[in-house]
């Protein structure tokens, strides 16, 4: 871990003296998912984590759940009804950006856990060219 964390600095300087204790390390594999469509059921739809959850690998989580959240409340405030069409066009417009974020993050997991000397800078260049463009 001590050598992991060498390149950070800043607080990191401070933490990694007290990597000092295997024990103490606590490691954890990461849930990850993408719901198929639908994303909704009747009047409720799924945002964020609840959708697709990925490892922080891209830190993309929380820039997901808000992508969401904002074409949510841009379809709401645009439609005069609230019918399976709303609810289709929020998940139309956001499965395949989220499933590609997800994707990404456990591809680059993949490699880190296995030791795997991918193509780091393209896919991180993929997520970034895709993340700009408007959901």
């Amino acid at each position: 871990m001590r050598e992991l964390a060498a390149a950070y600095h800043g607080p990191w300087d401070e933490i990694r003296e007290t990597l000092d204790d295997p024990d103490r390390v606590h490691y954890t594999r990461f849930e990850t998912h993408v719901l198929a469509p639908p994303w909704h059921r009747g009047r409720v739809a799924l945002v964020g984590d609840a959708a697709h959850s990925c490892p922080p690998t891209l830190a993309q989580g929380a820039a997901q759940a808000l992508e969401d959240a904002t074409v949510l409340a841009e379809l709401l405030c645009a439609a005069d009804v609230l019918d399976d069409r709303l609810w289709s066009a929020y998940t139309a417009r956001r499965y395949v950006r989220a499933k590609a974020v997800v994707d990404a993050s456990n591809q680059l997991g993949d490699w880190l856990l296995d030791h795997e000397p991918g193509d780091v800078p393209g896919l991180i260049g993929g997520v970034a060219a895709l993340v700009a463009r408007p959901s």
